[in-house]
């Protein structure tokens, strides 16, 4: 069989094109720094409608749950083991993520117990809850991810936070939190700069 001479010549081109452009389905370069900042969370219940109770990673603001079901994780106060944690007259700070509250369980949180919060640079891949609540005490370091995000080629993969929390107030029903938010999809870096993994 012989094989047409254009068809000859394009064939090095074609192998040079696919080489310049490296593997493509690897996640473009990250090319945002990761950002930190204070966010506060009012609970689901018993506070005003003014108030933003859940938090989007993929926006990285916080919102109010009545205006949009854009979010990846909420909080609520409950009394007597509501969320089945905690005990009888024991009130508890939990964090639901989406699943949680009946839409697809996809983003999720955990809670790192072991890692100091400067040393936690690098989000895990799994091992998140992803349908239930998870109580949060004052000083706990909670891992987040996102929603699902189409990043490349038609790679899906979440984004990710690591959440410090700094006050739980009862009486206000909200909770105080240092938060670091990484907007490069795929990307797990959770230090400061642009994430490199």
């Amino acid at each position: 069989m012989r094989i047409p001479q254009p068809l000859l010549r394009a064939v090095p081109l074609v192998a040079a094109l696919l080489a310049a452009c490296g593997d493509p389905f690897a996640l473009p370069p990250a090319n945002s720094p990761t950002s930190e900042r204070i966010v506060i969370l009012y609970a689901l219940s018993g506070t005003p409608l003014s108030t933003p109770s859940a938090f989007n990673l993929v926006t990285g603001i916080e919102v109010r749950t009545d205006r949009t079901p854009d979010f990846d994780i909420a909080l609520e106060f409950a009394p007597d083991s509501a969320l089945g944690l905690g005990t009888t007259g024991d009130t508890v700070a939990a964090l639901l993520p989406r699943g949680a509250l009946g839409f697809a369980a996809d983003p999720g949180v955990m809670i790192d117990s072991t890692t100091p919060w400067d040393s936690l640079r690098l989000a895990p891949i799994d091992g998140y809850t992803t349908d239930k609540a998870v109580r949060i005490d004052s000083g706990d370091v909670v891992i987040a991810a996102s929603r699902a995000q189409g990043c490349n080629f038609g790679l899906v993969r979440p984004l990710y936070a690591k959440i410090r929390i700094d006050q739980i107030d009862r009486a206000q029903r909200r909770i105080v939190t240092l938060t670091v938010t990484n907007p490069n999809c795929g990307y797990r870096g959770l230090g400061p700069g642009i994430p490199v993994q």
